[in-house]
């Protein structure tokens, strides 16, 4: 009895046959089918990337017709507020400058009236030296400038953008207390009147900085700052050999703030722009046969 054992495959007459039949192996038959439907597919995906750019395209030209509606409204409007601030710095200058001249003229009428008599004199002499002292009126006379300035800007790198920028210095800026010790020195030195950055300085001047500037009677004033004060001879010798002096003298040695004294012949300083009364009122006269 013969057993037959069971194949599986073909057998070599079956594989000859099949490869001349079959000349062109499957793996590249399946590619040259799918490079046959390729192109259809082809235009499919163009189709579909264009029409993402155009819905893409038609998003921004929307957004950027809104931004460009709300530029115009947003520049007017800060043009706006610009010409405004503009012209109201213009009408303060105006009045202010107006409210000097009838000082000046309230002032040449008060003589006028005091000089009658010899009292009257006395008085109108001792009102024209507390109008000087209190800054009412404009002064003028020899005296010294003194010019404070921030150390000039170092290259340095924007802590959001890290962009190469030039900025002065935290050290070298110049500070508000920086000028009032400038202000007290020279009172200390003999200064009869004072103002800094065109503003005269009274008794009741401040000298603060709000946010980044620096404001002296509500008024901002910016780098150069000049000090001008008026005195006698010694003023300039007095303030130049003083403590504050020497100190921002050092200050300009290590930090580079700026620090210069010069003295001048005539120092035009203007009146102040506050002077009004705070606590003090007219004493009411009696009138003929009134009894208290």
């Amino acid at each position: 009895m013969s057993t037959h054992r069971a194949t599986s495959g073909p057998q070599p007459a079956g594989m000859i046959t099949a490869l001349l039949e079959q000349t062109l192996d499957p793996a590249y038959a399946e590619a040259a089918q799918r490079r046959d439907t390729g192109p259809a597919d082809h235009r499919w995906n163009a189709r579909a990337v264009l029409a993402a750019v155009v819905v893409a395209g038609l998003i921004l030209g929307v957004a950027y017709a809104d931004t460009r509606a709300a530029a115009p409204s947003s520049e007017r409007t800060r043009l706006a507020l610009v010409a405004e601030v503009q012209r109201e710095t213009a009408l303060g200058a105006d009045l202010q400058q107006r409210l000097e001249e009838l000082r000046a003229e309230v002032s040449l009428a008060l003589d006028d009236a005091l000089t009658a008599t010899r009292d009257g004199r006395a008085q109108a002499e001792r009102v024209s030296t507390l109008e000087y002292a209190s800054g009412v009126l404009a002064v003028s006379g020899p005296g010294l400038r003194v010019t404070v300035s921030d150390a000039p800007p170092e290259e340095t790198l924007d802590p959001v953008t890290g962009e190469p920028i030039d900025a002065v210095p935290e050290a070298g800026l110049v500070l508000d207390i920086d000028l009032q010790a400038v202000v007290n020195g020279l009172w200390a030195a003999g200064a009869e009147a004072i103002a800094v950055g065109g503003q005269r300085l009274s008794s009741t001047t401040s000298i603060r900085t709000a946010g980044e500037a620096i404001l002296v009677d509500f008024r901002p004033v910016t780098s150069p700052y000049v000090v001008e004060a008026i005195g006698g001879e010694q003023l300039v010798s007095r303030f130049a050999g003083s403590d504050t002096a020497a100190r921002y003298d050092a200050y300009r040695q290590l930090y580079g703030i700026g620090f210069d004294l010069v003295s001048a012949d005539t120092l035009d300083l203007p009146a102040a722009a506050d002077t009004d009364l705070r606590f003090a009122g007219p004493v009411a006269r009696e009138q003929p046969g009134e009894t208290k």
